[in-house]
């Protein structure tokens, strides 16, 4: 039977060892310029233009060429209309939760609509942000990345407090109220 002190001291190594790992993934998952050659951790990016190459955080980058996440190209992204946006949104009892940094708000391209690092199915030119987590296009409404089931798009509207409604219908947090 392991005395306390030894328990403790066993505890305290294998914390240890979690936080070295923990530590040797993180500097891996960075993204670096060195002699004209961009590296994720220790991977060399063929495509990428050293010149050009912007690490934007959260996992994201661009060059003149492309845009990255997690050292992969996005395909069919424009990184000259690439802008990456990060709200944190209220949620529950005034309360701010914290979600991870690459899960949070909507972002779009000149093609594309984005929440974090899903692509949406939503019209980038008519996409727009309308608070608290919503958003719409000439045809859905989003909440949090989510399609709200029933809502009209072209009445939909922010209410505040996680309220929004349409010409027929409220809504909470995405969901409708019976």
């Amino acid at each position: 039977m392991l005395t306390t002190m030894k328990r403790n001291a066993l505890h305290r190594s294998l914390l240890l060892a979690a936080l070295m790992g923990w530590a040797a993934m993180c500097h891996a998952q960075r993204y670096e310029v060195e002699r004209g050659r961009v590296y994720f951790g220790n991977e060399l990016m063929m495509h990428a233009d050293a010149r050009s190459f912007v690490d934007m955080g959260m996992g994201y980058a661009k060059d003149q060429n492309n845009v990255y996440v997690n050292g992969r190209v996005l395909e069919n992204v424009d990184p000259s209309g690439f802008r990456l946006k990060v709200r944190s949104g209220r949620r529950g009892h005034g309360r701010v939760e914290e979600e991870p940094a690459a899960m949070r708000g909507y972002f779009k391209t000149n093609m594309n609509v984005y929440y974090g690092n899903r692509k949406l199915s939503a019209m980038a030119s008519s996409f727009e942000e309308l608070g608290g987590g919503y958003a719409r296009d000439a045809f859905d409404v989003y909440y949090c990345g989510e399609k709200v089931k029933g809502a009209m798009a072209s009445s939909f509207k922010y209410m505040g407090g996680g309220y929004g409604q349409d010409a027929f219908d409220a809504y909470f947090r995405g969901k409708k109220i019976e």
